[in-house]
C-alpha cells in the first residue's frame, strides 16, 4: 500500500509541475507534433519566404535546434528548427504580415523585433513572391531561482509543487501568474529555470497533491504524525484536529501581499531561496445548495487579496439532498460556486461568498438560479458594401465584467455563440449579474451600436437579472470603420520602428478592461503605425518604448501617460494621419 501511495504521489508531483512549467517539454509532445504538422501542411501554400539566423544575446553564438515559428492569423503558419549554424528558412508562405518567435529549453523565447524579454515585437509583411533575409533573433539565456522547501520540523518536504510567479495584467487587473515551477526532490531542493529577467515570487504547495491522493496520507511516511518526512497532510472531515500545508510564499508567508520579491537577470542563478511550508488548522465548509435540479458541482475560489494563492481551486462533493462539503480548506476568504446541469440544457449556477479562520464553516447557503437567454438580430448599415447574406460569420459573446479565475459559464468563459444566416442570435444560460455585449466577425464590419429595448448599450455592460430573459437586443454594424495612420519619429526626424503606439479615449468610461476605446499598435520596420475600429470621438495618442502586455487597460496608467499628449477626433469613418514623437527610450 505505501509502495502505491509513492508512486501516485510522484505521478501526481509530476502532473503539477509540468503544468506550471512551460519550458519544459509536454510528455505528449509527439502526439502534439503530428497535430502542428497536420495544421501545416493545411496552411495556404503561397510564393513569399523568410530566412535568418538565432543568436545568443550575450555572446553572439548560434543557436542550434531552436524551434522557428512563423504566425499570420489562420492557417498562415510555418514552424521549422535552426541548423547547426542557427540558421532557418521558412518557405511557401502566402502574403501577409507574420510574427516570427524563436523557442528552446533554457532559453526565453525571443519574438523578432522584441526589444526586452516579455515585450511584443514587431510583424513582418510579406508580398507574393518576396523573400525577406537576414532576419536575426536574439535568445537570451534563462534565469534560474533555485531552493529549498522545509516542514514545519526544518526537514525537506518531498515533492511539493513549487510556482515562480509574476505579477502581470490579466482582464485589466494586476494578478501574480505561474511563470515556470518544478517539483522538490527528496533534499526539499527545486529549481526552476528559462526565466526572463525580472521580479518573481516563489510559492510552494503540498496540499494540492494530499487532496488528489485522498485519505490516509498523512500516516503514509511514518505512519503517524503530520505528513511524515515529505508526506502531505490530508485532512478528512472526520479529523477532530485537521492540519494541513498552506500554500506558502517566499520567505514562509500564506498572503501574497507579505511574500518576498527577488528579482533576476539574464542567465543569472539565485541560488538559497529556502523557506518553510506554514502548517495551518484545515477547515471544512458544509452547506446546501437551494433550488439545484439533481446533481450539483461546488468549488471554491480565492477571492482577490483573500489571503489565499489565486489560482487554487479546491472542490467538494454533494449529496441529494442539496448537502454539500468541501474539506482541506486553508484559511483565507473564498467565493463559493455551485452549479447544476449543462451538457446542453438547462444549467443553475449560485455564489456566496466565505471567510475561512481556521475552523469548519457550517449552514452555507447557495441559492441557485437559472441562466436567462439574451436574444436579438444583428443588422446592417452600408455605405457601399454589399450586406452579407449569410450573418453565421459573426459571433455574440456576453461575458463577464468580473469572472472568477476559472472557465465555464458564469467564471470567465464566454457565454456566446454564432448568429443564424438571417442575423437572428440566441444566447442560452448567462448567469445573473453585470456583462458586456461583445461582436466580432469578418470583413469590413464594425460596431456601431447595441440597444435593448430601444435604449442605447453601447460599449456599457449591462445587469442580467433572474428570471428575465432579453429578446429585444438590436446590434447594428457599419462598414464606415475609423483608422488613424501615422509615423513615429525621434527627435531627428529618423522613424522609429518597434515601437508602441496607444491610442484611449478621453472619455474616461472607456478606461475599463478590453474596451473598445483603447488599443495598442506596434510600429512596423518603417516606424508607421495604423490604429482600427476606433468608436467615433476624442482620443489620446502616445508613444512609449516600454509597457507590460495589458497596462493600457489600467486607468492609474492612462492618467500617467496622458499627460500632454497628442490629442485627436474621429467622427464615423473618418480616417486621419498624425505623426508622433518618440520620447525616445527609457531607462
Amino acid at each position: 500500500m505505501l509502495r502505491r501511495l509513492t508512486l501516485l504521489i510522484s505521478m501526481l508531483a509530476l502532473a503539477v509541475a509540468a503544468g506550471v512549467a512551460p519550458q519544459q517539454q509536454p510528455q505528449n509532445q509527439p502526439r502534439q507534433q503530428n497535430q502542428r504538422a497536420a495544421r501545416d501542411t493545411q496552411a495556404a501554400v503561397g510564393t513569399a519566404s523568410l530566412s535568418g539566423r538565432v543568436l545568443t544575446a550575450d555572446t553572439g553564438r548560434p543557436v542550434k535546434r531552436a524551434r522557428v515559428a512563423a504566425s499570420g492569423g489562420g492557417r498562415q503558419n510555418r514552424a521549422t528548427t535552426t541548423d547547426d549554424q542557427g540558421r532557418f528558412a521558412l518557405t511557401d508562405l502566402a502574403a501577409g504580415s507574420y510574427t516570427i518567435t524563436a523557442s528552446k529549453n533554457g532559453f526565453v523565447n525571443a519574438i523578432y523585433g522584441q526589444r526586452r524579454a516579455l515585450q511584443p515585437g514587431t510583424p513582418v509583411d510579406l508580398a507574393d513572391g518576396q523573400a525577406v533575409t537576414r532576419l536575426d533573433l536574439r535568445m537570451m539565456r534563462g534565469a534560474v531561482i533555485t531552493g529549498r522547501v522545509l516542514d514545519e520540523d526544518g526537514e525537506p518536504l518531498v515533492r511539493a509543487a513549487v510556482a515562480v510567479e509574476r505579477y502581470q495584467y490579466v482582464r485589466g487587473e494586476r494578478q501574480l501568474v505561474a511563470a515556470g515551477g518544478a517539483a522538490t526532490d527528496d533534499r526539499g531542493v527545486y529549481r526552476v529555470f528559462g526565466l526572463a529577467p525580472g521580479e518573481y515570487y516563489v510559492s510552494a504547495s503540498a496540499a494540492s497533491l494530499a487532496q488528489g491522493v485522498g485519505r490516509g496520507v498523512q500516516t503514509f511516511a511514518d505512519g503517524g504524525g503530520r505528513g511524515g518526512r515529505g508526506g502531505f497532510a490530508a485532512a478528512t472531515p472526520e479529523d477532530a484536529d485537521p492540519v494541513g500545508y498552506a500554500p506558502t510564499y517566499y520567505p514562509g508567508v500564506i498572503s501574497a501581499t507579505d511574500a518576498g520579491k527577488m528579482t533576476v537577470g539574464p542567465g543569472q542563478e539565485l541560488e538559497g531561496i529556502d523557506f518553510q511550508a506554514q502548517l495551518v488548522s484545515m477547515a471544512t465548509v458544509r452547506g446546501f445548495a437551494i433550488g439545484a435540479d439533481g446533481p450539483f458541482s461546488v468549488l471554491l475560489a480565492p477571492q482577490p487579496n483573500g489571503g489565499v494563492r489565486r489560482g487554487k481551486i479546491l472542490r467538494g462533493g454533494s449529496q441529494g439532498d442539496g448537502s454539500f462539503t468541501i474539506a482541506n480548506v486553508p484559511p483565507g476568504r473564498y467565493t463559493a460556486v455551485a452549479r447544476s446541469g449543462g451538457r446542453g440544457g438547462a444549467e443553475k449556477m449560485g455564489m456566496q461568498s466565505v471567510n475561512v479562520a481556521g475552523e469548519n464553516v457550517t449552514g452555507v447557503t447557495i441559492a441557485m438560479q437559472p441562466g436567462v437567454s439574451i436574444s436579438g438580430y444583428i443588422t446592417v448599415e452600408s455605405a457601399g458594401t454589399p450586406a452579407p447574406t449569410d450573418y453565421s460569420t459573426f459571433r455574440v459573446d456576453i461575458p463577464d465584467v468580473s469572472p472568477l479565475p476559472f472557465g465555464g459559464p458564469g467564471g470567465g468563459a464566454n457565454a456566446g455563440g454564432r448568429a443564424e444566416k438571417n442575423g437572428h442570435f440566441q444566447i442560452d444560460n448567462v448567469f445573473p449579474g453585470d456583462h458586456d455585449i461583445r461582436v466580432s466577425g469578418q470583413g469590413a464590419w464594425t460596431l456601431k451600436s447595441i440597444s435593448i429595448a430601444g435604449h442605447d448599450v453601447t460599449d456599457r455592460p449591462i445587469e442580467i437579472r433572474a428570471g428575465q430573459n432579453l429578446d429585444d437586443v438590436s446590434v447594428l454594424l457599419s462598414d464606415r470603420s475609423t483608422q488613424v495612420t501615422g509615423t513615429v519619429r525621434d527627435g531627428s526626424g529618423t522613424p522609429v520602428g518597434n515601437t508602441t503606439v496607444i491610442a484611449f479615449s478621453s472619455d474616461q468610461q472607456y478606461w475599463r478592461p478590453q474596451s473598445r476605446g483603447i488599443q495598442a499598435v506596434r510600429t512596423d520596420q518603417s516606424g508607421v503605425f495604423r490604429v482600427r475600429n476606433l468608436p467615433p470621438g476624442d482620443y489620446i495618442l502616445v508613444v512609449v518604448d516600454t509597457v507590460e502586455p495589458g497596462q493600457w487597460f489600467d486607468p492609474s496608467y492612462l492618467e500617467q501617460i496622458g499627460a500632454g499628449a497628442k490629442r485627436i477626433s474621429l467622427s464615423e469613418g473618418e480616417q486621419k494621419t498624425q505623426d508622433l514623437t518618440s520620447p525616445g527610450p527609457s531607462a
